[in-house]
């Protein structure tokens, strides 16, 4: 059987949402037998594999293949995925997630009538939580050159874009294994590499954003975490000089390196011994900017960036405490001003609720009368 698209799922003690997930990409406009779709899974403790070798019983064009060890990240995953696909083209879905009814079929159009190497779509959120995706585009965009919008380094969320096979190959184009950011050494390097993008002003994909997920709950992160982003960034700093890209260090960097710092900063898991360690092995990686600017513009950071650039490191730490302070005194502010903006709503409602039963009464005293 010849299939248009591959889609790639890895998944880890996905039980609760795998069947909406799988179901999503059945029921495709552009058919699901038209798709052939790959899952490997991570070494579950729970009933994944089961369910996935159901399916797998079941549909022809769903397979399962070993991962060969647990790595706890994605990129093991998705690079077995890419290696067995029979397809020219390549999705990526994450196991909690969902498509649109016309999503794989508006991509895939967009990569096959446009010749390109990276076809991207819009996605919105659903859950616990929401977030506001980019609104810098409006429109349908073609780059010939990555460098026609650097804003474009900014989207590495690969699981709504689709890729030609033969560019990945080409390329050597894989995902780190056992690392987190692995996402965005994956996509810099396509964008790099790619002598087309496209971007359609059409959204391709659901994102489940549940309480933890947002980047701003940092207070959560562990040292774990955070030391692994070091570890994926240095990979993603490897993918710029292999391309000799480095020219675009800044504008990769600044962003990411900012909201680490912050979160290191802010971080109520680790102590402030880890938190030095965190900072001793990131000194390369800030030594590599030639520009402060983080975005969205934040001076507390800057200046946290500077003082570990300068080496002046003991500054730097006492800044990372004071935001960490300031942050959290701005968190308690949040909750007093919800918990007083409840109070207010449940006021105003018994106000309007007496207002409403004493001109009921004064109405029937006049009937009366």
């Amino acid at each position: 059987m010849s299939y248009k698209v591959t889609v790639i799922i890895p998944t880890y003690n996905s039980v609760e949402f795998l069947d909406s997930t799988i179901a999503s990409i059945m029921n495709q406009s552009i058919g699901f037998e038209n798709i052939e779709l790959i899952i490997v899974d991570d070494y579950s403790t729970d009933n994944t594999q089961e369910l996935i070798n159901h399916y797998c019983e079941k549909y022809e064009n769903i397979k399962t293949f070993e991962s060969g060890k647990k790595t706890g990240t994605p990129g093991r995953a998705r690079n077995i995925g890419i290696a067995n696909s029979t397809t020219e083209y390549i999705m990526f879905i994450d196991h909690d997630d969902n498509y649109l009814p016309e999503s794989v079929e508006k991509l895939y159009n967009a990569v096959t009538e446009n010749s390109c190497d990276v076809a991207i779509g819009k996605f919105q959120t659903f859950g616990e939580q929401k977030i506001v995706p980019e609104d810098w585009i409006t429109h349908d965009v073609v780059l010939n050159s990555i460098d026609e919008d650097l804003r474009f380094f900014s989207i590495n969320n690969i699981w709504r874009m689709i890729f030609p096979k033969d560019f990945l190959n080409k390329n050597e184009i894989t995902f780190p294994e056992g690392v987190f950011a692995e996402d965005l050494t994956f996509m810099i390097d396509a964008f790099v590499n790619a002598s087309k993008i496209v971007f359609i002003n059409d959204i391709v994909y659901n994102f489940r954003l549940r309480t933890g997920d947002n980047s701003s709950t940092s207070l959560s992160k562990g040292m774990h975490y955070l030391d692994g982003l070091i570890e994926g960034y240095n990979n993603t700093v490897d993918v710029l000089k292999k391309n000799n890209a480095c020219k675009y260090y800044d504008t990769v960097f600044n962003q990411h390196l900012s909201c680490w710092i912050s979160d290191v900063a802010l971080s109520e898991t680790i102590d402030s011994e880890d938190k030095r360690e965190l900072v001793n092995k990131s000194l390369k990686l800030f030594d590599g900017i030639s520009d402060v600017n983080p975005t969205p513009e934040n001076n507390a950071v800057k200046n946290i960036i500077k003082q570990i650039r300068a080496r002046n490191l003991d500054e730097a730490y006492s800044l990372m405490s004071d935001y960490q302070l300031f942050r959290n005194r701005i968190h308690q502010l949040e909750i007093e001003l919800a918990h007083k903006t409840q109070q207010v709503a449940i006021l105003q409602s018994t106000k309007g609720w007496f207002k409403y039963k004493t001109k009921n009464i004064k109405q029937r005293l006049k009937k009366e009368i």
